[in-house]
């Protein structure tokens, strides 16, 4: 008797937390179903994954030690247009966009370029900057790189998901894979590599802060749009609400201002 009352008690015990489970089940659904523009409205803010590495666009005051930079300024600006606040996580490169894909992240704010791959799988906002790219070399420049073609045969130390690894190997490059900006500097003047194909604005900052740095720009392309937000496919009313922000922020001259105070002059736009 004693044994099948603590079996029913604990059957119906078994009972109330399986209902406890469907119910939570149920909510987490819920909040599943929610559009991309909801779950960032319900938690209050947007998570940007950046490098923190990659000056002058997301790196770390050298006095403060706080994330800064023109894309970290950027993202902060966007979100509070959305009505929200800017979290950012900080991680390499090639995680970045694998990070949004897991959702640890809702976008990217890295200069990220908007290639027809990465079209196929992520929604892209407006681009909030136009740069051209460049190919670095040493201050030497013994292989003579004048153009981008001049590339082919040569070793370029790029990361392993960036628009310009693709290219260099498109341009008949072996790659030498590295982590950031500094390793490639470092890959050039340690001879490991003979060129780096990147983004001229990060080349400028870098001969901004380190002008006995041993190396220089031997060739840059033409200035085209340059980085936007990539976003998990089906967020298109987030990307609308976040597209509205940066075409009021382009207009009410706030990322002209941000542009000038990273650059010296106005990259956010045409």
């Amino acid at each position: 008797m004693f044994n099948n009352q603590v079996i029913r008690k604990a059957a119906a015990l078994l009972s109330g937390v399986a209902v406890l489970v469907s119910v939570a089940a149920c909510g987490s659904a819920s909040a599943s179903n929610s559009s991309a523009l909801e779950q960032v409205k319900q938690a209050g803010k947007i998570v940007f994954a950046t490098e923190g590495t990659y000056a002058p666009f997301s790196y770390h005051d050298s006095k403060t030690n706080e994330l800064t930079g023109y894309d970290v300024e950027v993202a902060k600006a966007i979100a509070k247009e959305v009505g929200i606040k800017a979290e950012f996580a900080e991680g390499s490169f090639d995680s970045l966009l694998a990070g949004v894909d897991a959702k640890k992240y809702d976008t990217v704010a890295d200069q990220i370029s908007a290639t027809d791959e990465r079209k196929a799988k992520y929604d892209f906002s407006e681009p909030y900057t136009y740069s051209y790219g460049v190919v670095i070399t040493s201050k030497e420049n013994p292989k003579n790189v004048t153009s981008f073609d001049d590339v082919k045969g040569l070793r370029a130390a790029e990361t392993g998901t960036s628009n310009w690894n693709k290219t260099a190997q498109e341009k008949g490059a072996t790659i030498v894979q590295v982590n950031d900006f500094g390793q490639q500097v470092d890959a050039i003047t340690s001879g490991r590599a003979d060129v780096s194909l990147n983004d001229g604005l990060a080349a400028l900052d870098y001969l901004k802060q380190k002008p006995d740095a041993d190396i220089k720009i031997a060739a840059k392309s033409e200035k085209t749009p340059a980085a936007y937000l990539p976003f998990r496919k089906g967020s298109d009313d987030l990307v609308k609400e976040v597209n509205k922000a940066i075409v009021k922020l382009q207009k009410d001259g706030t990322l002209t201002k941000i542009s000038e105070k990273y650059f010296g002059e106005d990259f956010s736009q045409e």
